[in-house]
């Protein structure tokens, strides 16, 4: 058998898996109206591409965009995530996780399997878009589609946009814990659009989790619960 060289490093492996389990919460489609912005953005850049290719300027330079907006990479990945997550916002009363007592109904949170390849290129996309050498052009772009998102009364720009998603990057990554994957064990054994009645633990387990998502996605401002 021959011995593995010392002091020799080994080839690095992705042991990451390709597919993410996520526990993502009904935030009234929130998370929504910053992705369809991007979605926009990125439509409108990938025109811009085409239009450079098609009919290229003696006299200007080609539009170079950065990794990953170039070649509809970030484009597709965010047209994925959008169909995907699309569905577990403004769920009204559909497959409603009620307290231990049946009284009161707790935010309702969803399970997903999300390429873990579109989560980092969300992130990744959010870093270009606020990058502070991006082209003007693109620069001007970004600030004209968030100024059109409504933030509670508050004018947004590319700031706040790339905030946003950048936050909500994070909300899809959340690192797993025990409380996550006993609320995704329950979630998971329950049939879609059939109410959970949470146990005590699981409760808790809701309650620190939601805690969790408040502080990377509204700096603490609390995820509503709604009483009967």
């Amino acid at each position: 058998m021959t011995e593995q060289p010392t002091g020799q490093p080994r080839p690095s492996v992705d042991t990451r898996p390709a597919q993410r389990t996520v526990l993502v919460v009904d935030l009234d489609g929130e998370p929504l109206a910053p992705l369809r912005a991007l979605e926009e953005i990125l439509l409108c850049l990938g025109t811009w591409e085409d239009d450079d290719r098609q009919d290229p300027g003696a006299d200007t330079e080609p539009l170079r965009l950065p990794a990953p907006l170039a070649d509809r990479v970030a484009l597709a990945a965010v047209q994925r995530l959008l169909t995907t997550l699309a569905p577990t916002q403004s769920r009204a009363a559909e497959g409603r996780q009620l307290a231990p007592d049946g009284r009161y109904e707790h935010a309702p949170m969803t399970v997903l399997s999300l390429p873990a390849a579109d989560i980092d290129l969300l992130s990744t996309t959010a870093a270009a878009l606020g990058h502070p050498g991006l082209d003007p052009d693109i620069t001007n772009l970004v600030d004209a589609s968030a100024e059109q998102l409504n933030l509670r009364y508050r004018r947004a720009g590319r700031t706040e946009l790339v905030a946003l998603l950048a936050r909500l990057a994070g909300l899809l990554d959340l690192a797993p814990t025990d409380d996550t994957r006993l609320l995704t064990a329950r979630l998971r054994a329950t049939p879609p659009g059939v109410d959970s009645v949470l146990s005590d633990a699981e409760e808790a387990a809701h309650a620190r989790t939601a805690d969790r998502m408040n502080h990377l996605w509204a700096h603490g401002s609390a995820i509503d619960r709604y009483l009967y």
